[in-house]
């Protein structure tokens, strides 16, 4: 029998950020259960037992491609903040974020079947993880900001949580409106008067 090949750090590195972007674009493309681990193998040149030599299992994959994702996204955000440091930087960095939504569907439509079949398959303290993410990112957002919050941090939290959530109507409004403008003077017209 062969032996199997020796991945150095580097190697498994490479590999791995080749099949989270290849499955980041799988996901947008065709979503979690038409993606499968052959198509991606054969897409990043490897073998399958290369893949489950870095991943125990899809759902591995797909786990550390949203945390990717987020963190990648998350730096945005934050930068953005730290670069304007006031309510305009904030409401900026939160149309940032919403056609960052706009373009990868699966970051907030969790109600799809699909999204519903990967999260299925997740231990619990693994989704839970995924949600506090977002609070921490709007927590460190706010001190980015350098802003103050006239009201309790989880009722501002909420509030532009459900702002965001106005992207899964985008279908509805795309055919009367341009829903981004409309997002925009949300944005525009609450944040002023949720910090001080």
């Amino acid at each position: 029998m062969p032996a199997k090949p020796v991945l150095s750090e580097n190697d498994k590195k490479s590999i791995r950020n080749r099949l989270e972007s290849l499955c980041e674009q799988c996901w947008i493309e065709q979503g979690y259960k038409k993606t499968s681990i052959k198509s991606l193998c054969d897409k990043a040149g490897i073998s399958i037992g290369t893949f489950y030599a870095l991943y125990p299992t899809k759902e591995d994959l797909f786990l550390a491609t949203i945390a990717g994702i987020q963190e990648r996204l998350g730096q945005e955000i934050l930068a953005v903040n730290r670069q304007a440091k006031s309510k305009v930087g904030f409401a900026n960095s939160l149309k940032k974020l919403f056609r960052e939504y706009d373009s990868k569907p699966f970051l907030y439509d969790t109600s799809t079947a699909d999204f519903q079949a990967f999260a299925g398959k997740l231990p619990a303290e693994a989704l839970q993880k995924l949600k506090f993410a977002n609070f921490d990112l709007f927590r460190q957002s706010v001190q980015a900001a350098q802003l103050r919050l006239k009201l309790n941090e989880a009722n501002a939290y909420g509030i532009l949580s459900a702002l965001l959530s106005t992207i899964s109507s985008k279908k509805t409004l795309a055919e009367s409106c341009d829903y981004l403008s409309v997002f925009d003077f949300m944005v525009d017209s609450l944040v002023p008067n949720m910090f001080d």
